[in-house]
C-alpha cells in the first residue's frame, strides 16, 4: 500500500485499488444502506438530545491555520453529531469518540471554529481514478494542504469497518502516510475494501443519499453538537 505527499492519498489509494479491478467493480457500483451491524451505538445517535451548535473555542487568528493540534476538550463519553450542508442537501455525521478519541477531537474543534465551512469537496465517485467516496477539509480545495499540524493514528475500530472495508455511510480520515491525519476527511458512499489505514471517528446516520450527490467543487458548511447530559 503506497501512501503519496499529504492530501494526495486518495489518487494513491485508489489507484491501487483500482488495481484489483474486480474488487472495484463491486465496491463502486454497490449502494446498500448503512449496514446493519452500525444499528447498536448508532442507533443512540437518532434518539440522543444534542445541545445547540458549538460555538468557536480557542479559535486561531486565521481560521484555517493553526500552529499546533487543538487541546483535547470533548467528553469522551459523549457523542457529537456533526451536520454537513451543501448544495446537494445535508448529511449527518453521528461522531463516537470511542472509536477515535483524538480523531473525534480534532474534528469537533475545527468544525466550531468554522474551519470546514466554505470549502469545497475536492473529490468525488466521477473523479479520476473513482471510488465511491467524497473527499474534503483541505484548505487549498485540493487534495493537498491541511490545518498546520498533523496527528497520529488510531486503532481502526467499529462496526463500520469489517472484512477488510469501510462500509457505507464510514466516515474516517484522509492522510499521506503514517500519523499524518490533519483536516482531511472522506466518507464511503458503499462498501470499498482499503487496509485499516485511515481513523474511523464517525458515520453517516442521515442523509447518506444526498452524500451520494455531492460532486466536486461544491461548498460545505460543517456544524457539530455535543449530547446533552
Amino acid at each position: 500500500m503506497t501512501r503519496t505527499a499529504p492530501g494526495g492519498w486518495v489518487a494513491a489509494l485508489l489507484t491501487v485499488a483500482v488495481v484489483g479491478a474486480i474488487a472495484y467493480g463491486v465496491n463502486a457500483t454497490a449502494s446498500a444502506p448503512a449496514a446493519p451491524a452500525a444499528r447498536g451505538v448508532l442507533a443512540r445517535c437518532v434518539h440522543t438530545r444534542f445541545g445547540p451548535a458549538l460555538a468557536p473555542l480557542d479559535a486561531p487568528a486565521a481560521v484555517h491555520r493553526y500552529r499546533r493540534a487543538p487541546a483535547f476538550t470533548i467528553n469522551v463519553h459523549r457523542l457529537y453529531l456533526a451536520t454537513v450542508s451543501g448544495p446537494a442537501g445535508q448529511f449527518t455525521v453521528c461522531l463516537v469518540p470511542s472509536w477515535a478519541p483524538h480523531t473525534v477531537n480534532n474534528f469537533v474543534m475545527l468544525a466550531r471554529n468554522h474551519f470546514f465551512d466554505g470549502l469545497r469537496w475536492v473529490r468525488d465517485p466521477s473523479t479520476a481514478p473513482g471510488g465511491p467516496v467524497i473527499q474534503g477539509g483541505s484548505p487549498l480545495n485540493t487534495m493537498a494542504g491541511g490545518p498546520g499540524y498533523t496527528f497520529g493514528d488510531e486503532p481502526v475500530r467499529g462496526p463500520l469497518y469489517r472484512g477488510g472495508a469501510y462500509l457505507p455511510g464510514a466516515v474516517a480520515m484522509a492522510n499521506s502516510g503514517p500519523n499524518t491525519n490533519g483536516s482531511q476527511f472522506f466518507v464511503t458512499l458503499s462498501r470499498f475494501s482499503l487496509p485499516a489505514h485511515y481513523n474511523l471517528f464517525g458515520a453517516v446516520i442521515r442523509g447518506l443519499t444526498v452524500a451520494r450527490h455531492v460532486r466536486k467543487g461544491q461548498p460545505m458548511t460543517v456544524t457539530v453538537r455535543a449530547a446533552l447530559p
